[in-house]
């Protein structure tokens, strides 16, 4: 199972406000991060682990991998909601049932 990302920026728009810096992320006099060019990480491939939703710890209080995704998956939709982004960009939570 991996994490269902729509790309929409939404997190890295917000990565100074969200602590990025403090995980060696540059950002922006607008708060998002430098690495965002064209609404696309210029390092996805190397992007740090904080940047990776699959990489992050899942298992806290015995949740299971897809249940971790599913609650991620929704902060995402409220990211998407406070950057005013275009609502198609919200992963529809069933699609985890396809996965």
């Amino acid at each position: 199972m991996k994490f269902l990302c729509s790309k929409c920026g939404a997190c890295c728009k917000l990565a100074g406000p969200m602590g990025g810096a403090k995980h060696g992320l540059p950002i922006n006099k607008d708060g998002s991060c430098a690495n965002l060019v064209n609404n696309e990480c210029s390092i996805y491939k190397t992007r740090p682990n904080i940047c990776r939703v699959d990489k992050m710890v899942y298992n806290k209080d015995n949740m299971s991998k897809k249940d971790y995704f599913i609650n991620a998956t929704k902060s995402c939709h409220k990211l998407i909601d406070i950057n005013n982004l275009d609502s198609r960009y919200k992963i529809d939570i069933k699609e985890y049932n396809n996965v």
